[in-house]
């Protein structure tokens, strides 16, 4: 019996409650647009839409990688920032972010820079499984990612577990 409320606690905290409570799942995303926000996307801008989406991963592997940080506990406690807040207090330092904080810094990094249209950018979402995942294929927590859309390419774009891989 305690293993059956063990599965329904982490099912409830791990799955069901972030789908509900963060953008990007039940949640619609959004674009953020601010000043420094903007400046940065002009500065890595490339020079067409796969340069700046390859500058724009670069970045947030330079300074927002997660997957080596995630079980760290005061990583760990952000998981109850909840909601809907902007990303101009982590834009320029180095920390941790969660998949949904990333993607949504990576989109409106792409949005900013002129060269980007939303309808160009899709969510990817992850529950439970997926072969091409790291780690056996199995994610602990609900997980999302990119699929950007460049002249009939789709790139999957996930600088959380850092792939980057063209898909068709």
């Amino acid at each position: 019996m305690f293993l059956i409320y063990i599965i329904i606690l982490y099912l409830l905290l791990l799955k069901v409650l972030p789908f509900v409570l963060y953008p990007n799942y039940l949640l619609p995303g959004k674009v953020e647009k601010y000043p420094s926000l903007v400046k940065l996307s002009m500065e890595i801008r490339g020079k067409d839409k796969k340069e700046t989406l390859e500058n724009v991963f670069r970045y947030l592997r330079k300074y927002h990688h997660s997957e080596d940080k995630i079980w760290k506990w005061e990583n760990l406690a952000t998981l109850f920032w909840i909601g809907d807040f902007s990303t101009q207090s982590m834009l320029e330092k180095k920390c941790f972010l969660w998949c949904h904080t990333q993607n949504r810094l990576l989109k409106s990094l792409l949005v900013n820079s002129g060269i980007f249209d939303e309808n160009e950018i899709k969510i990817g979402r992850m529950f439970f499984l997926n072969s091409k995942f790291p780690y056996q294929g199995i994610s602990v927590f609900i997980h999302q990612y990119l699929l950007i859309y460049i002249n009939g390419t789709i790139f999957k774009i996930d600088p959380f577990y850092n792939i980057f891989e063209k898909l068709k």
